[in-house]
């Protein structure tokens, strides 16, 4: 009978163990997914201060400099790298919450494996 009891609790101990792991797999994929968004957006307003950067050049060397503020091309990368850092902290929040759910799931498994 004792042997029996031992075995079920193997099992159950083995299935939570798995289901654990498949929810930190789950999780760590989505940080990861979230990480290489991270990483295009920020490309992409490397990418907007290059060009800003080209417009301004152009438009000092063309002696039109006092105009960049009003420059389309100016306008519209200012207006890109704005909505793209606003994309950036929602990413870096969308981590810190699911990378708070990991801790939180460790926590659990710590204080479940130390009873």
């Amino acid at each position: 009978m004792e042997m029996d009891a031992m075995w079920e609790k193997i099992k159950k101990n083995l299935k939570d163990g798995a289901a654990m792991s498949m929810e930190k797999i789950e999780e760590y994929t989505k940080i990861g997914k979230l990480k290489v968004e991270e990483m295009s957006a920020k490309r992409k307003i490397e990418r907007n201060y290059i060009d800003a950067g080209e417009r301004v050049y152009e438009l000092i060397h063309e002696g039109k400099g006092s105009g960049v503020a009003d420059d389309l091309v100016i306008r519209k990368s200012v207006e890109n790298i704005s909505s793209l850092k606003d994309e950036l902290t929602v990413i870096a929040q969308k981590i810190k919450d699911i990378s708070e759910v990991v801790n939180d799931q460790e926590s659990e498994e710590e204080e479940v494996n130390s009873i």
